[in-house]
């Protein structure tokens, strides 16, 4: 499945969130363009290339996840989720190395 064939049913089901709130639906639509425009920044891959890696939409849900999850104003760790990061390494284009 491609980032833009992702909906917000499938998200919240990948989140296990059963009855999203109206508080849940806004915030989800605007962690979803922070969520795409972080995977952008790290491989500067187009908008267009980004469907032409399916991994990527693992990526894309987790950041999602997390960015749902840790919505406070601090975070326990400044880590990015391992398998998220492999996977957008494998396409950074910006990466020197």
């Amino acid at each position: 499945m491609k980032i833009s064939e992702v909906t917000d049913e499938q998200i919240f089901s990948f989140m296990r969130v059963d009855d999203p709130t109206d508080e849940d639906t806004e915030f989800l639509s605007i962690i979803k363009p922070a969520a795409k425009s972080f995977i952008i920044g790290y491989t500067a891959l187009t908008v267009e290339e980004l469907d032409e890696h399916e991994d990527l939409t693992i990526a894309y849900l987790v950041l999602i996840e997390d960015m749902f999850d840790n919505r406070a104003l601090t975070v326990n760790s400044a880590n990015l989720n391992r398998t998220t990061e492999n996977i957008l390494s494998m396409y950074a284009k910006n990466h020197i190395g």
